[in-house]
């Protein structure tokens, strides 16, 4: 096993692990899926640098894509109106 290959499985495991950790200090979904994304990212680019296949590629995309998907989704304030523009008072 390569030493990167190595390194990116323990991103992702910890990623699960301080996701968890996260949810449970701070009882919030947006600090646990911030770190977990985060780490996945990470781990995705190390095996990105290793493997270079359009698997690997489109794989770490994805990744990307979901992070950036569920964060703005979690940060969105779903109560105001999506035409209208916002007062400053």
């Amino acid at each position: 096993m390569n030493l990167v290959v190595g390194a990116s499985w323990c991103a992702a495991i910890a990623g699960i692990v301080l996701g968890t950790a996260a949810l449970i200090v701070f009882r919030s979904p947006l600090p646990a899926a911030r770190v977990t994304l985060e780490l996945f990212t990470a781990a995705g680019l190390l095996r990105l640098s290793v493997d270079a296949t359009w698997t690997a590629i489109a794989a770490t995309a994805v990744v990307i894509l979901l992070r950036r998907t569920v964060t703005r989704s979690l940060v969105a304030d779903f109560s105001a109106s999506p035409w209208r523009a916002q007062r400053s008072t």
